[in-house]
């Protein structure tokens, strides 16, 4: 009997088997920062010369005019002196999000992607300056820390979602990053580190990676090389955070969202700063001050009131993440969190304690159990993503797939390109073994999102137990070079070379082969 594909409830498996690579992972950097090392230091010694000499890529201003009203406006759209155009951006962006699929534990999640991918184009729909589509994803890490980096990719630790109490809280966040984003402020601090450094703008991009995508490691190297003074400078200068500030305060207005948001999350902020606990990196990237606090309090008030967000996703997304990404991972703590929420200590919604108490059932097979508590949650929401993915879930755990699957074809009809319909469709197919369906499906969703990792994996499984070694060795190679783990991709392709025959598949793979070749090159450079 052939292996079944994974089902929604092994694919959690899944998910933490690729979060135990993080060690290995972390061993990579090590390797990376001792090579890194005297790039970054170089980075840190421009910090200071151009500090010295007003240098930074963002215009200069005096102290007294940080509370002003003026947004510095970027000139959109064209190259700055060296020629980081917004094509470009968005080219190193999606070197940052390979870089970091190979080296962080990212959360190939459904509900979370489609719940903070939704929120941030609800943001951006209300923006101004937006050049090219937003990547939001969530990495698994306790921090409360959220980045973004060239060509809008912006990086979520699931901290943020533990430590932010409110939607409008979280948001705030968002709408900051996207802030620095479509200002540009972030290009232009690499024109600027490259123009007082002797490193070229690939070097500078390169070094920046590394301290934004694991700063600990990154930083160290500057430190190790520099003095521990140094790490202080790697901050935006205080204009763009000022500016980022009241351009988010009002992208929050103009979205519908509360921007106290913004103040209150100040204030979580403010009452950690001298805290060593590291869970709260955020402050290392956006050190706060009085003044910019006050000054963030002045401009809310000046939009008036309005009553939080009472978006239930975000209470799903918080439980979720507590239960599924945080510290639970034998059955004793399980059980442990089952009390706490059954008591609800911490005084969560009725919302928040039966989801979660059902994901911590199914942790704990304890199905019916689980059930009982998602029919506790009101009949409004039962129809919501996060509630549709978790009933999946449980039909699948209870080996009743077609369950499973008559709940989700016709929301599929409906809106074919949801990546939780398809994640879960899929799934169920594949447990149900009705492979060529999950094929069928997901053939078609990959042409509207083709870089979908979760849904690449679904694919490759169906089309393994199809024995199809021809397409199945094309989507594993997708996925490889999606990581940047170009070798094992070239690998991939070239065995299915020798187990295609149709001349045109063959030279499909002979281009893509080639395309990958300049995808790594491009990155070979970035990493040099």
């Amino acid at each position: 009997m052939a292996k079944k594909a994974p089902t929604l409830a092994t694919r959690q498996e899944i998910q933490q088997q690729a979060l135990a690579l993080t060690q290995r992972g972390s061993q990579r950097w090590l390797q990376c920062c001792s090579q890194f090392a005297p790039r970054l230091a170089k980075v840190a010694q421009a910090l200071v010369l151009s500090t010295a000499l007003g240098v930074l890529p963002a215009q200069s201003m005096a102290a007294d005019a940080w509370g002003n009203n003026n947004i510095l406006i970027p000139e959109m759209g064209t190259a700055g002196a060296l020629g980081i155009t917004v094509q470009r951006e968005m080219a190193i962006g999606d070197y940052f999000l390979r870089t970091a699929r190979s080296m962080l534990p990212v959360v190939d999640d459904p509900v979370l992607n489609e719940y903070v991918s939704t929120l941030g184009q609800r943001l951006l729909s209300h923006a101004d300056n937006v050049q090219f589509p937003f990547d939001f994803f969530v990495v698994k890490n306790d921090t409360l820390n959220a980045s973004a980096f060239l060509g809008g990719k912006v990086v979520i630790h699931t901290g943020l979602f533990t430590y932010a109490e409110t939607e409008d809280e979280f948001a705030s966040v968002l709408a900051h990053e996207i802030s620095h984003v479509t200002q540009r402020h972030i290009a232009r601090f690499i024109e600027g580190m490259t123009r007082a450094s002797q490193l070229s703008t690939a070097g500078v991009v390169g070094a920046i990676v590394m301290t934004i995508l694991n700063p600990a490691v990154g930083m160290a190297a500057i430190s190790t090389t520099m003095g521990a003074s140094m790490q202080s400078r790697i901050n935006f200068t205080r204009d763009n955070e000022y500016e980022a500030d009241r351009i988010g305060i009002n992208l929050l207005y103009r979205a519908g969202l509360n921007p106290q948001g913004t103040v209150d999350m100040f204030r979580r902020l403010a009452a950690q700063q001298g805290n060593v606990n590291p869970a709260f990196a955020l402050l290392l990237d956006h050190p706060l001050s009085e003044a910019r606090m006050a000054e963030a309090q002045n401009r809310v008030a000046l939009l008036g009131h309005r009553k939080n967000s009472t978006n239930p996703d975000y209470e799903f997304a918080k439980a979720r993440v507590e239960v599924r990404y945080g510290r639970h991972t034998t059955p004793a703590q399980y059980e442990d969190l089952k009390r706490s929420l059954e008591l609800n200590v911490f005084k969560r919604s009725s919302i928040y304690q039966n989801y979660a108490l059902a994901l911590t059932c199914l942790e704990l097979d304890q199905i019916e159990e689980a059930r009982a508590y998602v029919n506790r949650l009101p009949k409004s929401l039962q129809r919501n993503m996060f509630v549709l993915d978790l009933l999946t879930d449980i039909d699948l755990k209870a080996k009743n797939p077609q369950r499973a699957i008559e709940r989700l074809y016709p929301y599929y009809q409906r809106n074919p390109h949801n990546q939780v319909i398809v994640a879960n469709l899929a799934s169920a197919y594949n447990e149900a073994q009705q492979y060529r369906n999950s094929k069928q499906l997901l053939v078609q969703y990959l042409r509207y999102k083709p870089k979908d990792v979760l849904a690449l994996n679904l694919l490759s499984e169906s089309y393994v137990h199809l024995r199809d070694r021809c397409n199945a060795m094309q989507t594993r190679g997708e996925i490889f070079a999606l990581s940047a783990a170009y070798a094992q991709a070239m690998g991939m392709y070239n065995q299915a070379l020798t187990e295609c025959t149709d001349m045109l598949t063959r030279e499909r793979i002979k281009a893509r082969v080639s395309e990958i070749a300049v995808q790594r090159s491009f990155d070979e450079n970035l990493n040099r």
